[in-house]
């Protein structure tokens, strides 16, 4: 144990916090059982070596069987931690959980008959280091296949078919080819979640038919791997058939656009065929049977065979019966062919990742979608499609009505449309190539305000501009456009606000549509129609009555981007940006009465007596409050001439003069009234006494 610790330690140092890949019998892990049904299987006892890789194996009846897993350890193991990787062969149903010497968990399986290289992979943590432990599964299953046939009878040159009972039809493995050579021939196929034994008798008489049967999960026997399960016995009595069974030289004939020309075909020779003679071909071996085709014996020929003239009038498949030559009503012969309608495709439809299927023959460059084509007769096209990659070469699903096919569109196609070709003949259908129309996020717009600039998909707040707003530009990035995912051309409506910081409106401008093209950057470039696209960024000074530069203080620029989404389905971003032409102060002009004015010139020990109304006119400025719009903070500070007692006109009166001043104001209410009572304070020089005074006291002040 001491050396496994310091095994681990060097681990540690080595791979320097990195994940190390181990066994299960190099890890830290004593044992591992795990608990199906009522058995219980364990690595130290049911070890399984498969081409020199060991696996726990466990044998299972269901295909989603839900385990119960013990991992033991030593109780001084430096394991601190373990947890189970997640896959799509098994869901986790319980949660890990450690115990001082082993940890607890529980899975449901999802196919164990179709699960390949099956395993836990767990994650352990030990000291500072985490270890990647792969416990490898093996599950095994008894499998078996019965055959209760409805009769033992059959008839030379007539196909029968029986369903097989299995416990696991999925664990079979069938083999369509037909046996060659043996007195009754056979295949065996699947139908869905039927197991099929067709039988084709050659040999009159009894006859026994052995049919071996492997399978893809195994069964263990005295410790090893049976692939193989007992074969099936059953024996038949063969009779000739009431009909002569005549095989035509095609399984399929398909009919020529004028159901009148007829199809040339070779069909077994028989001594009671006449030759020139038209036969009727009918479903049924009763008279009135509906008529399939007519056939015309033109010639022997020297392979035994005679070549004939079909003219099919009505579809039919080999499933749905055996087909009957007659001569009148009297049948005659027995047959089997498959008469199928021509190729064609009658729809198409395209599912993208996550969507489900649309009727459409829209693609977009660099896209990978799964191709639907509905039609007639497709199960015998080798449909192309040239110009596209075809990921899975062949049809995912094929049979008359439908094929599916996953095709990959190169990001640099350079044609409009991929025609569908059939055996390299064109079938007059393609796909056609349409630009993505998608709408981008908004971060290849930004604002350019002269010395700062802004993405508009990162605005999330108001912005507050300090300097002089000379110009606004929408400076597109259209390199970004189609950076990384392609969205094509983005259709844009903007629209644009001005208010002043009172909120009366100054102006209303909208741009109903501005396009914006990728540019050489994106590799469908060349393929953008640009006759709409706008080459140059928009300068909103180009468009407004009043520029921007003439936006009093406080002004408020509201702007509204957004896709137009008419041209995206509904889709589309938008974005709606408040910009404020911030200002930190204010200069203006004020006319004010102050009245009563305390006044203490220099020289003096005391105030003035309350003199008469007073005129002042200040050039002052005006301080904003920080964190609000357009309101000011209640004082104010500025410089400018005062007359002291003005509109006093006796003539004793000694105390008019005319003084420079530097005042301060303090506003008791708000400063946007007209009319206002300050209350006044500072210091001057008289004009006339020549002196320097202070003063303070109350005023009117009215707001030019």
């Amino acid at each position: 144990m001491k050396q496994k610790v310091l095994f681990g330690l060097l681990l540690s140092i080595i791979t320097l916090g990195a994940y190390a890949q181990q066994r299960f019998d190099d890890s830290y892990f004593l044992d591992a059982r795990v608990f199906v049904d009522t058995m219980e299987y364990s690595w130290s006892r049911n070890t399984i070596v498969r081409n020199d890789r060991k696996a726990l194996g466990f044998s299972y009846d269901q295909d989603d069987e839900v385990a119960e897993i013990y991992l033991m350890f030593d109780e001084d193991s430096p394991v601190s931690g373990v947890s189970l990787v997640p896959s799509g062969d098994f869901n986790q149903v319980d949660s890990l959980i450690m115990f001082r010497d082993y940890a607890r968990f529980k899975v449901q399986f999802n196919s164990l008959t179709n699960s390949d290289f099956l395993k836990f992979t767990f994650r352990v943590k030990v000291d500072t280091v985490e270890e990647l432990v792969e416990l490898p599964l093996f599950p095994y299953t008894n499998t078996y296949v019965e055959l209760y046939p409805s009769t033992d009878e059959l008839y030379i040159g007539e196909e029968k078919v029986f369903e097989l009972t299995s416990n696991n039809v999925d664990n079979i493995i069938p083999d369509n080819r037909w046996t060659e050579g043996l007195p009754i021939n056979y295949r065996i196929t699947r139908d869905g979640s039927r197991l099929l034994l067709h039988l084709l008798p050659n040999k009159l008489g009894t006859q026994y038919l052995e049919v071996p049967f492997k399978v893809r999960k195994p069964n263990v026997k005295r410790g090893k791997l049976v692939y193989d399960i007992p074969p099936l016995y059953q024996s038949f009595s063969i009779k000739s058939g009431r009909l002569v069974f005549l095989k035509f030289d095609q399984q399929e004939v398909t009919p020529k656009d004028d159901k009148t020309e007829p199809v040339e075909v070779q069909i077994d020779n028989n001594r009671f065929l006449r030759l020139d003679k038209t036969y009727r071909i009918e479903n049924q071996e009763e008279s009135g049977g509906p008529l399939i085709a007519e056939l015309y014996t033109k010639a022997r020929l020297n392979n035994d065979k005679i070549l004939c003239l079909l003219r099919p009038y009505a579809f039919h498949r080999q499933s749905e019966g055996y087909l009957y030559i007659k001569d009148g009503d009297n049948a005659q012969f027995v047959t089997n062919v498959d008469i199928t309608p021509k190729t064609n495709i009658k729809s198409i439809y395209i599912q993208r990742e996550g969507k489900d299927w649309q009727k459409s023959n829209v693609v977009h460059p660099g896209e990978t979608v799964n191709i639907k084509l509905e039609g007639e007769g497709l199960h015998k096209a080798n449909f192309s499609f040239p110009g596209a990659n075809n990921l899975d070469l062949d049809s995912l699903i094929k049979n008359e009505k439908i094929s599916l096919y996953r095709l990959k569109i190169p990001l640099t196609i350079n044609t409009n449309s991929i025609e569908i070709f059939n055996h390299n003949q064109s079938t007059g259908s393609s796909l056609r190539i349409e630009e993505y129309a998608r709408p981008r996020d908004l971060d290849f717009i930004n604002l350019d305000f002269g010395r700062r600039s802004v993405t508009v998909a990162n605005v999330d707040k108001p912005i507050y501009y300090e300097e002089t707003l000379t110009d606004l530009v929408f400076d597109f990035q259209r390199s970004k456009i189609d950076d990384g995912d392609l969205y094509g051309k983005q259709y844009l409506q903007i629209k644009v606000k001005i208010s002043n910081k009172k909120g009366n409106l100054i102006e209303l401008y909208q741009f109903d549509e501005v396009v914006v093209c990728p540019n050489e950057a994106s590799p469908r470039f060349i393929n953008y129609d640009s006759k709409d696209c706008r080459g140059d960024d928009i300068n909103l000074n180009n468009f407004l009555s009043k520029k921007t530069s003439e936006l009093e203080e406080w002004s408020r620029i509201e702007l509204e981007i957004s896709h137009i989404k008419s041209k995206y389905g509904g889709a589309g971003k938008s974005k709606k940006i408040l910009i404020h032409l911030k200002r930190d102060y204010n200069f203006d002009i004020d006319v004010s009465f102050p009245a009563g004015l305390l006044i203490l010139k220099s020289g003096s020990d005391n105030f003035a007596n309350f003199g008469g109304p007073s005129f002042a006119m200040i050039a002052q400025m005006s301080f904003y409050q920080p964190g609000r719009i357009a309101k000011y903070r209640p004082y104010k500070i500025g410089a400018g001439f005062i007359a002291i007692d003005a509109f006093n006109f006796s003539e004793n009166n000694d105390s008019r003069d005319v003084g420079l001043v530097v005042i301060g104001s303090l506003y008791p209410t708000s400063s946007d009234n007209k009319l206002t009572f300050p209350l006044y304070a500072g210091f001057g020089y008289l004009m006339v006494e020549q002196k320097m005074f202070f003063l303070i006291g109350p005023g009117i002040r009215v707001r030019l």
